[in-house]
């Protein structure tokens, strides 16, 4: 059987001197049915504990069910970002006018960083850190501390962005930032 190669799972678009690239979030069908589930329990949870507080019985500590709901809520609210995550997640980088716009959003929400290209160097591949052999990567949106596969130093701090990609596609996106860049580029740390 003969086996056709993958492209990058970015599209980058190239346009009036500009350099824009969408980076879907990486899926995991495994996940988003397992936190389907888990948040129909929490769910079951959250509405039992609600009730016992509003109707008290006597028999349970206020204080006590008080402290789990929060715990509970805020568990639910980290699962849900990450299922919204995994269903409409993406990252998006655009090279223009002496910047790099790195943003990370869900549904139109989410947080956006600039740097200016004059200061960042060696952009640069991180070998072993890719989503393909870390599942939390998956799991785990950006703004939750998972890292990146591609990282640049910029002033006296590493940046690390992408997560979602594997090497292959890391080393792919570098080339297209580097030639936007016009800059010397590490491939693999």
């Amino acid at each position: 059987m003969h086996i056709e190669p993958a492209g990058p799972r970015f599209k980058a678009l190239h346009r009036a001197g500009m350099l824009e690239i969408e980076i879907p979030a990486r899926r995991s069908w495994f996940g988003v049915l397992f936190l389907c589930a888990w948040m129909g329990g929490w769910v079951f949870g959250e509405v039992s504990v609600i009730q016992q507080l509003m109707h008290p019985t006597g028999k349970n500590s206020y204080a006590f069910l008080l402290f789990w709901l929060a715990g509970w809520t805020l568990g639910g609210v980290l699962a849900a970002i990450s299922l919204l995550w995994q269903l409409a997640g993406r990252e998006l980088l655009a090279v223009s006018g002496g910047s790099l716009e790195y943003r990370v959003e869900v549904l139109g929400m989410g947080y956006s960083r600039s740097y200016r290209t004059a200061d960042i160097r060696e952009m640069r591949v991180l070998a072993g850190t890719q989503a393909s052999n870390n599942s939390q990567a998956s799991f785990s949106p950006p703004f939750f501390g998972s890292g990146g596969s591609i990282a640049f130093d910029f002033g006296a701090r590493t940046v690390k962005i992408a997560p979602g990609l594997d090497e292959a596609e890391a080393k792919s996106l570098v080339l297209e930032l580097d030639a936007k860049l016009s800059r010397k580029t590490a491939m693999v740390e």
